[in-house]
């Protein structure tokens, strides 16, 4: 059962009281204590609290109770007070209960799919950790995967995701061996790492390398070596690294002088609304809807991604604006038609 805020304020003033260890804290000075801090603080009902519910929190504090705090408190039968047997305990010091464990196995579990990244194992540790302190038993329900992302298991670059994640958080510069698709052989580039981006079952580095004006994007399954470079000092990357991304579909870095263009496009009515329920973009907006067609409108720069992504609609879609991405599409739309007129 979920621990409620006033739940967790209590245990703190119970807390409070048994920190001052001159003396065993009776019943009836909690009741009053707490009585007098829920009035300040405006919470629980009014009158106080009962005498059941200091009870009832002081064995959820303890050993085995649910809150996870293991509490060594003990009970004087002479002074008739509760007091912590362990002088130097305080649940202060317990910043995590059992109901966090769960949360840690899925958070786990998730990671765990992003085969390379090596959080998987850091948070792995962290959480075995965690139940021993706490004393917590694997839950079988929540140990089941219960969200699940589309993964290429077999990728060609996932096994370097670590070194990169650990270059990018490192601010180290790298020395990498990248073959293009067209190239006949690899060729040798440093490049500053700033970003892991994923897009069409892909990841890629995202940097400035040697050679290159600007920022650039190297596919993971094309680098084929990278080590570190020594002595080389990181040029961190610019403020807005991220915000260069918001105007475009996939991982294509505008050029200097891009410009964000208003995209027009027409889809039948069917494959319309299943667009609107999954925008092809943050800046998609609806234009115009009725029974035989939908118009949404982007505002992107236009990219080789977004190109494969409209083709990929087929006679569902047409594109109205702008004419440059329209004469595009139509040209590589006949080019294909081509193919099968042979």
């Amino acid at each position: 059962m979920p621990i409620n805020k006033n739940a967790f304020a209590r245990y703190g003033w119970i807390d409070e009281c048994l920190l001052r260890r001159k003396r065993p804290w009776p019943i009836e000075a909690l009741m009053e204590f707490i009585s007098e801090k829920m009035a300040d603080f405006g919470v629980g009902r009014e009158g106080g609290i009962s005498k059941r519910q200091v009870q009832e929190d002081i064995k959820q504090m303890r050993p085995g109770g649910m809150t996870g705090y293991e509490a060594p408190i003990e009970y004087d039968r002479d002074s008739k007070g509760y007091f912590y047997s362990d002088p130097t305990y305080s649940i202060r010091n317990s910043p995590l209960v059992s109901n966090d464990a769960p949360v840690l196995r899925q958070a786990l579990a998730m990671l765990q799919q992003f085969q390379g990244l090596g959080l998987g194992d850091e948070l792995g540790d962290i959480v075995k950790r965690v139940e021993e302190h706490l004393q917590a038993r694997p839950d079988v329900q929540t140990s089941r995967q219960l969200v699940w992302f589309e993964q290429v298991p077999d990728y060609a670059g996932a096994h370097l995701l670590g070194p990169l994640y650990q270059a990018i958080r490192e601010r180290q510069m790298l020395a990498l061996r990248y073959r293009p698709f067209d190239a006949p052989e690899a060729y040798e580039i440093h490049v500053q790492p700033y970003l892991l981006k994923q897009y069409n079952h892909r990841w890629f580095l995202i940097g400035t390398g040697t050679g290159r004006a600007g920022v650039s994007n190297f596919a993971l399954d094309r680098i084929e070596g990278l080590e570190p470079v020594t002595n080389a000092t990181y040029v961190p990357p610019p403020a807005d690294i991220e915000a260069r991304f918001a105007d475009v579909v996939g991982v294509s870095v505008p050029s200097e002088g891009s410009v964000v263009e208003r995209v027009l496009l027409r889809f039948r009515a069917g494959r319309g609304r299943y667009v609107r329920t999954k925008p092809l973009h943050p800046s998609q907006r609806l234009e115009v809807e009725n029974a035989e067609f939908i118009e949404v409108s982007l505002k992107v720069i236009p990219t080789q991604e977004l190109e494969t992504l409209l083709l990929g609609f087929g006679e569902d879609l047409e594109v109205l604006a702008p004419s440059s991405l329209r004469a595009r599409i139509s040209e590589r739309l006949q080019a294909a038609n081509g193919k099968y007129q042979q």
